[in-house]
Formats: C-alpha cells, structure tokens, sequence
C-alpha cells in the first residue's frame, strides 16, 4: 500500500475522500459536486472535475503529488461473479475477456480486465477442480480520462476499483463479524437510486439497483411546495408529505432482502447497513422498521477500528478503495 493515498468516491451530488498514510487513518472530506458535473455517476467534464479536485485538496492541506485511487461507478464497470476450471495467470489473462462476451460493446483490445478469487473448490486429493472469480471490465479509454484528470487536479493515479470491490476490501480491512461466512447486506441509499450489495465475508455475491433516490424526495418537495430544489434540500427531514416515498423505498429494500432469503435459504440476511447521503434521513430508517423485522446497523460497525469519519455513512466506499491490498 502507498505511503500516502487519497481515495475518491465521486457521486452525482457529493465527492468524498479519504486520505490513509498506509493503513493509518488521517482525513475524511465530503463536498457538494457543482451542479450538472456528474450525471448518472457519469463525470460530464474531466477538465472541471480536476480543477475541482485541485481546489479541495488545496482548502484541505492534502499532500501534493499524492497517489489518488477512484471508485469506478457502475455505468463505467461490468462486473460478474463466474466459475471456471483451474487455471494459470496467463490462462486467464486469455480466457478472461470471453466471460463478458455478450456484455461488451467494443472489441477486447479496448478493455482492462481483472479478477478476484474468492473460492477454490478442491477433489478428495485436495485438486482444485473449479474456481469462483469476481471479474471486471472497464474500457482503456475511460482509464485513461480519470488518470488524466487526476493528473491535471496534481496526483499520480495509482488504483481504479469497481463499487463492489470497494466494498469487498472495506469488509476485509474492517472489524465485521469474525465468521467468513456472514452475510451482509450493505444498503447505499444514494441521490439517484438505491444500490443494495450482498457480500459474503469479504466475497461479492449479487446487486440490485433500485430507480428510488434522495432526487425523487427532493423533486416531490420541490412540485409540492412550488419552490427550488436547493430549498426542497432543506426542508427534506421536516416534510411530512414524503411518507409515501419514504415507505416505497423500505417497500423496495424489503422485497429485495426477502427475494435473497428466498433463494438462499441455508443464509438469511436478517440486518442491513444503510449508508449513502439518504442514510442521514431518520425516516427511511423508520419506514424499514415499520415494515419489516430487519436489523438496522450504523455502518460505522464495519469499519476498520481506529476509522471514525464525522458522517461514517458517506465514506465506506471511499475508506475500501483506500485500503484495498
């Protein structure tokens, strides 16, 4: 791991950071994105995201020339969990690009592939006969724009992880259940959507997206009350006619929760972690509890001991990135 390295969690309405000197903890920052700079996760301008970037390091004494590691978002990544016979590191290096072959829309070439083992599966003699991979694509050139970025904004880029390996690396770093085989439920109630991720100890298992954010709260208060969603912002904790949305998002979560439990019998998810800017909302908690007997968890009980951000619940992506192996 680097002496010195800042993670960056860049969303659609808030960047967060992290700045760890090996696995020692220093800073954390959050700041509003300007308006329309991300889209869908998507950065719009690399230019105005760098000199964003330059001016935040700068406001917080970050050191100059750090080594920066992003969280990809999902619109830029392909993720799959695949098993496949055993194989040599070269073998996969091959063989890898063809697991994504009918999800991929430019030739191989164009790509950066990688890989995680999370299980080998072994014959009476102890042979491994089948290994199960978490595997990822994401293009050369969306690379290559994000280490230009960083450079112009002063640092090196030195790591660009996928969101479920950020979460895999914060479960191996932090201070979770001692039993490898937990299952957590990690809840990111974000401004676009609802991002739910099963992990197995530190192992990805599924996703799911749910098209339900802190935008849609902000919008309805904003029609309702006829003024700016800047003001709608302001009034969200105080709003009492966003009940409806507050319990279709539970609703959400909850059927979510019950389909795993469903397909997996043998590990019943019964607590989930909420995390994401919507995690500061006291309703959404409420409206979960309201619905269902799920445990809601501070997803402050994840992180590495030593690791305590003021708002812990905007970090956790940003705190994996920064202590991936």
């Amino acid at each position: 791991m680097p002496s010195n390295i800042i993670a960056f969690d860049i969303g659609t309405a808030q960047l967060k950071l992290t700045w760890f000197a090996g696995k020692t903890y220093k800073l954390a920052v959050s700041a509003p994105v300007p308006d329309g700079l991300v889209r869908g996760g998507v950065i719009v301008s690399m230019d105005a995201m760098a000199d964003f970037l330059w001016q935040l390091a700068k406001e917080n004494g970050l050191p100059r020339r750090a080594q920066a590691a992003v969280v990809l978002p999902a619109a830029l990544t392909f993720t799959r969990v695949t098993e496949l016979p055993p194989m040599t590191a070269g073998q996969l290096t091959y063989n890898l690009p063809f697991e994504f072959k009918d999800y991929l829309t430019h030739e191989k070439n164009q790509y950066y592939f990688d890989y995680a083992v999370q299980e080998l599966t072994r014959d009476e003699n102890g042979q491994v006969k089948q290994m199960k991979l978490f595997a990822c694509a994401a293009l050369r050139s969306t690379v290559e724009d994000y280490r230009n970025m960083f450079a112009r904004a002063g640092m090196r880029l030195v790591s660009a992880i996928p969101e479920e390996a950020a979460y895999a690396a914060l479960l191996a770093a932090g201070s979770a259940q001692p039993d490898s085989d937990a299952d957590h439920c990690l809840v990111d109630v974000g401004h676009t959507g609802i991002r739910m991720y099963v992990l197995r100890g530190d192992r990805f298992i599924t996703r799911r997206t749910i098209d339900l954010g802190v935008a849609d709260l902000i919008r309805s208060i904003s029609q309702r009350q006829g003024v700016d969603e800047h003001i709608a912002l302001a009034h969200l904790l105080t709003d009492p006619a966003s009940l409806d949305i507050y319990h279709r998002m539970a609703a959400e979560i909850t059927k979510a929760v019950n389909f795993y439990n469903y397909n997996n019998r043998e590990k019943t998810l019964k607590r989930v972690y909420l995390c994401g800017g919507g995690a500061a909302i006291p309703q959404i908690h409420d409206a979960i509890r309201q619905l269902t007997d799920l445990e809601i968890i501070p997803i402050s009980a994840l992180l590495p001991e030593g690791v305590a951000p003021d708002a812990p619940y905007l970090y956790p992506r940003a705190i994996g990135c920064a202590l991936q192996d």
